[in-house]
C-alpha cells in the first residue's frame, strides 16, 4: 500500500499558498455527483414507512432498509462508507440533522406505466441513472430536499495497475437482460453468467468474490461492500481498463477476521485486499488526497403522509 501521496490538488493549493497566490481556478473534481438534464421524473405512486426492525434467527433485532444519508447518496450517485458517522473523512454527503442518520425508511415507488416500460429496454446504466432520477425528485418532493455541491480535497482511494500490469483480460460485455425471463443463478462451483456477481464468506473470515463480465466500477463496488479499507474513501478508476473482464474466486481477508467467524479452529491464509489486489489482478491501491464533488444539505423535513 501507499500512505500519503499528497494529489496534484493539494500540491497545487500548498504551492499557491506558499508563493502569495491572488487567486487560481479550482481543479475539477475527480469524483463527481450525478447530475441528471432536462426535468426529473416522478413516481406515480411513493410510499414511505418507517423500517420496523427485524428479528434474526439468532433473536437479534436487526434493520434492513436504508438511512436518509445513505438514499441521498444513491440518488445522488456519490459514495457514502457503510454506518459512516456524520463528517467522516470519506463522506459525500455533508450536513443534515441527526435524524438523517438515525431514522430507516422502507421507500417503494411505482413508476408510470410508460417509463416503466420504457426502463425495460434500457441498459443497466440508463435504468440505475432512471432510478437516481426518480429518488431525487422523491426526496425533493416528500422530503422537501434542498442540496447545494461543494467541491472539496477529500482522502481518496485509487485503484492504478500494480508494476507487473493488470492481470485481467477483456471479455464481451453482457447481453441484454430480458425482463420476461427469469435470471439463471449458477449452480455450486459453476463461475457467474455475464453481469451477475455473487459473495459468500467462509469459516475463516476470508471473503471470495466471481463476476461474469463486471465492469471496474462494479467491481470496486461489490469490494466496498465487504471491505473496510476500500469503504472509508472515495473510490477513483486510474486503471485504464474500460471493459469488462471475468472474476473467478478472487479471495481476500474479509472485516469478519477477528471476530466469531475467525477462531483458532478456521485459521486463514488469505491476504488483505491490497495485497490480494495486486497479486490476482494486478490492481495497486494508492491512497491519496483529490478534489471531490460533495452535497451539502441545506434543508431536509421528515417525510409528507403517504
Amino acid at each position: 500500500m501507499s500512505f500519503g501521496r499528497m494529489g496534484s490538488y493539494a500540491a497545487s493549493a500548498a504551492i499557491c499558498a506558499a508563493l502569495g497566490c491572488v487567486a487560481m481556478a479550482q481543479e475539477p473534481p475527480s469524483v463527481k455527483a450525478f447530475h441528471p438534464a432536462g426535468p426529473l421524473p416522478s413516481y406515480e405512486v411513493a410510499t414511505i414507512k418507517p423500517a420496523n426492525p427485524v428479528l434474526s434467527p439468532t433473536g437479534r433485532a436487526i434493520r434492513i432498509a436504508s438511512t436518509l444519508r445513505g438514499y441521498i447518496a444513491m440518488a445522488y450517485g456519490v459514495q457514502m462508507p457503510p454506518n459512516a458517522a456524520p463528517g467522516c473523512a470519506g463522506c459525500q454527503v455533508i450536513g443534515g440533522p441527526a435524524w438523517v442518520d438515525q431514522d430507516r425508511y422502507e421507500i417503494d415507488g411505482k413508476p408510470p406505466d410508460a417509463l416503466r416500460d420504457a426502463m425495460q429496454k434500457m441498459s443497466k446504466k440508463e435504468r440505475q441513472q432512471q432510478t437516481q432520477m426518480l429518488a431525487q425528485s422523491l426526496l425533493a418532493e416528500r422530503f422537501h430536499l434542498k442540496v447545494h455541491f461543494e467541491t472539496r480535497e477529500l482522502p481518496v482511494l485509487e485503484l492504478v495497475p500494480a508494476k507487473g500490469g493488470l492481470k485481467i483480460t477483456a471479455v464481451d460485455p453482457p447481453p441484454p437482460h430480458d425482463p420476461a425471463q427469469p435470471m439463471k443463478l449458477p449452480k455450486p462451483g459453476e463461475p457467474e453468467p455475464p453481469g451477475m456477481t455473487g459473495f459468500s464468506i467462509r469459516p475463516d473470515g476470508s471473503v471470495v468474490i466471481q463476476a461474469g463480465a463486471t465492469t471496474m466500477e462494479g467491481f470496486a463496488g461489490g469490494l466496498r461492500a465487504f471491505s473496510p479499507e476500500m469503504a472509508e474513501r472515495p473510490v477513483i478508476d486510474m486503471t485504464g481498463f474500460k471493459g469488462n473482464f471475468d472474476v473467478k474466486e478472487f479471495r481476500f481477508l474479509g472485516p469478519q477476521r477477528g471476530g466469531a467467524a475467525a477462531t483458532a479452529e478456521a485459521p486463514t491464509d488469505a491476504e488483505p485486499v491490497d495485497v490480494a489486489l495486486e497479486q490476482q489482478l494486478g490492481i495497486k491501491l494508492v491512497r491519496a488526497r483529490g478534489p471531490v464533488e460533495v452535497v451539502v444539505i441545506d434543508s431536509i423535513d421528515r417525510p409528507t403522509e403517504n
